[in-house]
């Protein structure tokens, strides 16, 4: 699928007056604009920044996309620099400001992520996106007040932005308001359906109450379907079928989680204690040693690894973690 938006940003970007309908982009231009980005995608983009005849509006929003690819990547540093290049270009590029926003949130720089979109706002004071990504940005950043401003400006402006429902529905999950959580969640998941975040959101509500573990595993099998590479949604799942006594099915899910992502230390925590329950005190002292090294700061880790090391006759082994355990959490033992 091509992207559109590219002939919104040259319409709307430019100073010049352009009509969408008139406009027949390059074959570099349809290929760089392209979703899912992929090398051939960055190969276009670069082609057209380094051609000499590229107008400045090109060479903008080719950096703008380009730097989308690198977000979408995880390459945070590549794409900051991308943004700010198109944005050296074009300061007032809409698409350019909001994606810098969005990767300086994810380096936690979440003070320049707010002044960028402050600059994109102050531009486009009635996107509702926009002031769902800075909802985020302020989430993110700790400042619920102001979040949950901009997430109800959000829905104000577009009342069916499952976007907006979906962040808002996180701020309140933070807040411990899981009634309001599972409202705006439920909400989002009515306004698109397809979202594998916002079911996988309200399953981790749901998920807290014991009464609603069946909807919650429901809600975390739901989000897998959609998107099976959500191995977030493994790992919740497995903890609930563990508090479901299902081990089987818990055991099953953590192992899909670790063969995914083999260095996704919750699940080597999570499934060190089934090992523990099921007599396999070998594999459970192996889990948590990777929990450990993948986290050595984690006293539950520690600590647990210490249960297991003792439960195999290793007593002073396993009082050494737990006491290694206690010296980072004096109050570890209490939250097992």
């Amino acid at each position: 699928m091509f992207r559109f938006a590219l002939i919104l940003v040259l319409t709307f970007a430019s100073p010049l007056v352009y009509l969408a309908s008139a406009f027949t982009p390059t074959a570099d231009q349809k290929v760089c604009a392209t979703l899912p980005a992929n090398a051939d995608v960055v190969a276009a983009c670069t082609r057209i920044l380094e051609a000499p005849n590229s107008s400045t509006l090109d060479r903008a929003v080719s950096y703008t996309f380009r730097a989308d690819a690198a977000r979408a990547d995880g390459n945070t540093p590549v794409a900051i620099a991308d943004y700010s290049q198109a944005l050296a270009l074009m300061p007032t590029l809409v698409p350019a400001l909001s994606g810098r926003g969005v990767a300086y949130r994810n380096a936690q720089n979440y003070d320049l992520s707010l002044h960028d979109f402050d600059q994109a706002i102050a531009i486009e004071p009635n996107n509702a996106e926009l002031y769902s990504s800075r909802g985020n940005t302020y989430r993110m950043k700790g400042d619920a007040s102001q979040a949950m401003a901009d997430f109800n400006q959000a829905i104000k402006l577009k009342p069916d932005s499952a976007t907006a429902f979906n962040g808002r529905g996180n701020l309140y999950a933070d807040l411990k308001q899981p009634d309001g959580a599972i409202t705006d969640f439920t909400q989002a998941i009515k306004l698109n359906h397809t979202d594998a975040n916002a079911f996988f959101n309200r399953g981790v509500v749901e998920s807290d109450d014991k009464n609603q573990l069946d909807k919650a595993i429901a809600d975390f099998s739901t989000a897998i379907k959609l998107d099976p590479s959500m191995t977030d949604a493994y790992v919740s799942r497995a903890i609930a079928y563990g508090r479901e006594n299902n081990n089987r099915a818990a055991l099953a899910d953590l192992n899909t989680a670790i063969g995914r992502a083999p260095d996704l230390q919750r699940a080597y925590f999570d499934r060190g204690p089934l090992y523990l329950n099921a007599g396999d005190n070998a594999k459970a002292i192996a889990d948590l040693t990777m929990a450990v090294q993948l986290d050595p700061k984690d006293a539950r880790a520690l600590y647990a690894r210490g249960l297991a090391k003792q439960r195999n006759g290793d007593a002073k082994g396993g009082d050494s973690d737990m006491a290694a355990a206690k010296a980072l959490d004096p109050g570890v033992d209490k939250r097992m």
